[in-house]
């Protein structure tokens, strides 16, 4: 008798008779979902909001003209070269981030993580990345939710782009407050010195890709970005899910 077969059966049997007397609905729009969707329809997910050209080559925002760079990154000393954003922090990308990170509702990841990785592939200029690195939460943080978020996303890009993912060669040593409600001076205020790389060697002349669910004023990323250049890492890119523009 096998029993992991007959465990697996009473699951799907299970699931059936709970969907068909309590039919799962998309938690964003409110539509049924089909028996080909997971947790969010199709629909939400053609919704979203993409960022495409014209955008600023350094931080990814999107430009009203066809310009190069937009002015916040002529006034701003990045260390990284190239940031890309999915989409715009506006519903139902917004939403989904929201579930993903509040409501441990982490299955969405994998579909999020597919399209990072798609826009990773679209764009030449990333095509020299070496490693790839989720921005870390500080232990308290992880232990409180479970999971890193963005740890889920770069493992789905690292599994659809064939980059190596590194998640353990840079940690965040202090917790810091929530970016939210902070000004632009706060953020990096709250930022400084709170990542520290572990493995030195693994970033040396290194291209690296850092990965983040939301960015808005670029605080963090540029921050890690700024770490690793100090461990002489080669590059450093981003791609994140969402600008918050």
């Amino acid at each position: 008798m096998n029993i992991r077969r007959i465990q697996n059966d009473f699951q799907i049997i299970r699931r059936g008779i709970l969907d068909f007397l309590f039919p799962p609905y998309c938690p964003i729009c409110g539509r049924k979902l089909k028996e080909t969707e997971s947790l969010i329809c199709e629909k939400c997910y053609e919704n979203i909001k993409t960022i495409t050209s014209p955008f600023c080559e350094r931080c990814g925002a999107p430009l009203k003209k066809d310009r190069k760079r937009c002015e916040y990154c002529s006034q701003e000393n990045f260390h990284f070269l190239r940031v890309r954003g999915l989409g715009f922090f506006t519903p139902p990308l917004s939403e989904m981030i929201h579930l993903l990170k509040y409501e441990r509702k982490t299955k969405i990841a994998e579909r999020l993580g597919i399209l990072m990785g798609n826009l990773f592939r679209s764009d030449p200029a990333l095509s020299d990345t070496n490693i790839i690195v989720p921005v870390p939460l500080h232990p308290s943080r992880l232990r409180e939710r479970g999971y890193n978020q963005s740890q889920l996303l770069a493992e789905e890009i690292s599994e659809i782009t064939g980059k190596e993912l590194m998640n353990h060669i840079v940690i965040r040593k202090k917790p810091t407050k929530s970016q939210t409600t902070l000004s632009h001076r706060e953020r990096k205020e709250n930022l400084k010195d709170a990542f520290k790389v572990v493995s030195s060697g693994s970033v040396l002349n290194k291209t690296i890709l850092i990965v983040d669910d939301v960015m808005t004023t670029g605080a963090t990323l540029n921050e890690l970005a700024k770490v690793l250049k100090k461990e002489d890492a080669k590059k450093i890119y981003g791609l994140v899910l969402a600008r918050a523009i």
